[in-house]
């Protein structure tokens, strides 16, 4: 055991040329965060009581495994699963992979892999990303796995990201997984946009590999198995690439870019509110206020002179709750409207048409009433 874990250090002394050698090496290298631990234990806390699909169809969780199952199998499973799984969703990638293990002839293994036609292999895999590459990479990494690895993968970083089409994140996640071996710390997308948001590293322009480099020059090295499996599922259910839910994270409070989406959504309004004079314009914001995290907050209705009307759907919303938001722009104003019985569908014409004749038979002109609408819209948005 002892010489397990001096081989274990001594394999991450030398990885300096994959980037992740000595913290003082790493151009990318930061200061701990302070108070990472609370966030860390809410998003663990988090994943623990709401699955996502890397539970069960993430890549560590595919290779067959059994008595009737060699070990070098499962291995060579768990890398296959993870090179397929670049610029793939984690259910596509369970598909494929549960297709070659099934039609393959003798199962997902070395030799089935090098006996199967190209086409055939290109067919099974067809809907992942790239999978006329990664046809060439699998038969590319097969071959080398049994000429130089005696039937087996790599077990180590240098040898797995020698292979065709597999990079550092499948490389330590690979070890992770197959060797057991925790050498560093798997990103992917998810890991490198969500260490960004919470400010946990800057570098969001830089790439997964800069990420790679500023956690581990900063999280205990206990952690970097688990930070892939907590920031991927929450990737996947809640801090989403497009419409994050931050109203009801758990880190909404101690997350910079949970603060910085209600300022932007403010001075959106704000700006809003400068338009010149023209078309009215009925906003439906909900989602948006959602997101701010904003209490409802009564506003008296206003009035609008004669024009044509034009609804703009936001967020590609097919239901508007009741008691939605809207905002009426006029001038140099914009008012924001009540609708009590809310509108059920949106994309429904004769609902659509109705709620809006309503709304407009509910404006009127009036300027002074116009400002005192401008100052209660400010007041929402505090």
């Amino acid at each position: 055991m002892a010489s397990e874990q001096i081989k274990e250090e001594e394999e991450v002394q030398g990885l300096r040329s994959l980037g992740a050698g000595a913290k003082k090496k790493s151009r990318y290298a930061t200061k701990e965060p302070v108070g990472w631990e609370i966030t860390l234990d809410r998003l663990r806390e988090f994943r623990l009581q709401n699955p996502a699909p890397v539970d069960t169809m993430g890549c560590e969780r595919l290779a067959e495994v059994g008595e009737t199952i060699p070990p070098e199998v499962s291995r060579f499973q768990t890398l296959v699963s993870l090179l397929l799984s670049s610029q793939t969703k984690d259910t596509v990638t369970s598909v494929a992979v549960r297709r070659l293990q099934k039609e393959l002839k003798g199962g997902l293994t070395i030799q089935a892999v090098l006996d199967a036609p190209s086409e055939k292999l290109n067919s099974i895999i067809s809907a992942v990303g790239f999978h006329n590459k990664k046809t060439i990479f699998m038969k590319q990494v097969a071959k080398i796995c049994r000429d130089q690895y005696n039937g087996d993968i790599p077990d180590t970083a240098e040898g797995l990201t020698a292979l065709p089409g597999v990079g550092p994140k499948m490389a330590y996640l690979t070890l992770q997984v197959a060797w057991n071996k925790n050498l560093g710390i798997g990103v992917d997308t998810h890991v490198h946009r969500i260490a960004n948001r919470l400010g946990w590293v800057k570098t969001e322009k830089d790439g997964p590999e800069a990420t790679r480099e500023a956690l581990q020059s900063w999280l205990p090295k206990e952690h970097w198995r688990e930070i892939n499996y907590i920031l991927v599922g929450f990737g996947q259910v809640l801090c989403l690439p497009r419409g994050p839910l931050c109203p009801i994270c758990p880190v909404q409070d101690r997350c910079p870019s949970a603060m910085m989406s209600k300022k932007r959504i403010k001075t959106e309004v704000k700006m809003q509110m400068e338009e010149p004079f023209g078309e009215v314009e009925i906003h439906a914001v909900h989602t948006q206020l959602e997101r701010a995290n904003l209490q409802d907050q009564n506003v008296e209705e206003g009035k609008v002179g004669d024009g044509d009307v034009q609804v703009k759907e936001e967020e590609d919303a097919t239901q508007v709750a009741t008691k939605s938001h809207y905002f009426a722009n006029n001038g140099d104003k914009q008012v924001e409207i009540k609708q009590e019985e809310g509108i059920t569908d949106i994309m429904n014409d004769d609902t659509l048409a109705k709620s809006t004749a309503s709304l407009i038979e509910n404006l009127h002109v009036d300027g002074s009433n116009l400002e005192k609408e401008s100052v209660d819209i400010e007041d929402l948005v505090n």
